[in-house]
């Protein structure tokens, strides 16, 4: 496929709003063919399975792997798909970073939910993320080894990699054509946020966005974010699996000395890898 290094900014970006669309559609069908003809029922888990799965990897996965293809003369650069060396003080940032995110994700989940107010629509907007969470315990149900592995599969490493691929690699770079990387990594996160369609949880989503945006900035690679969104994902499946199948919607730390110590965790790790990113 030629590459189009030629257009600008504005057309290649609706080109990729045109991507998602036909490729969403596509694997739409796809799902709902493969779900119907093999399960019958839409609500069965495997069907969800499929569902989650096509639907990850045609509005994730694949518009920007097509747009890497037309970007430029290096595509897997658009992306940040290169490989990456970390030395020991490296390492060390992003162990830190880990570390904090858990509480500081938990003490913002707690602050989303606190400061709501007590109306109509907030009570609209709890009982629609109610049916969402209703159709990841279908999917978390009876996880013996065989649906774990699946569950593993569709909710830990496909939305780990589309995902990043997608907002920190195709739209953060696109946007940081005509914007400082602030402002890309601000305007990305904030798109991340919301494609969640989990206003209850906008706070540690946009937070985590916010998060990966820098990492993959800092260290040059879309792999960094990747694993730790990889992190991220993988502790909630298996919290769900010892919690037997039940998604925690309780907040465990905040108000608690960790709630305060994570963000600085967070800060120190952040700087770290600041003072060895790559030039």
């Amino acid at each position: 496929m030629q590459n189009h290094t030629s257009w600008s900014p504005v057309r290649i970006a609706v080109s990729f709003i045109l991507i998602i669309i036909l490729s969403s559609l596509l694997f739409s069908v796809i799902g709902l063919l493969i779900a119907t003809f093999y399960y019958g029922s839409l609500s069965d888990a495997g069907a969800l399975r499929w569902l989650q799965v096509t639907n990850s990897i045609g509005v994730f996965l694949v518009p920007p792997l097509v747009l890497m293809k037309w970007s430029r003369s290096k595509p897997s650069e658009f992306l940040g798909i290169r490989r990456v060396s970390l030395n020991a003080s490296q390492l060390a940032s992003l162990i830190l970073i880990i570390a904090g995110a858990f509480f500081t994700i938990d003490t913002l989940a707690y602050v989303n939910m606190e400061f709501l107010p007590d109306t109509q629509w907030v009570k609209d907007l709890k009982a629609q993320e109610a049916s969402v969470r209703l159709a990841l315990e279908i999917l978390l149900s009876d996880m013996v080894p065989m649906t774990l592995l699946a569950n593993a599969i569709i909710m830990v490493v496909v939305p780990a990699v589309g995902e990043e691929l997608f907002f920190r690699g195709a739209v953060q770079g696109l946007l940081g054509r005509k914007f400082s990387y602030h402002v890309a990594i601000a305007i990305s996160a904030l798109f991340f946020a919301l494609g969640h369609m989990q206003p209850l949880s906008v706070l540690p989503i946009l937070f985590m966005g916010v998060l990966f945006g820098y990492l993959r900035h800092w260290t040059g690679s879309i792999w960094i974010p990747i694993a730790l969104h990889l992190i991220n994902n993988a502790a909630a499946l298996a919290s769900a699996y010892l919690n037997e199948g039940k998604l925690l919607t309780e907040s465990t730390m905040a108000g608690t000395m960790w709630s305060y110590f994570g963000p600085i965790l967070v800060l120190v790790g952040l700087y770290g890898v600041y003072h060895n990113r790559k030039p």
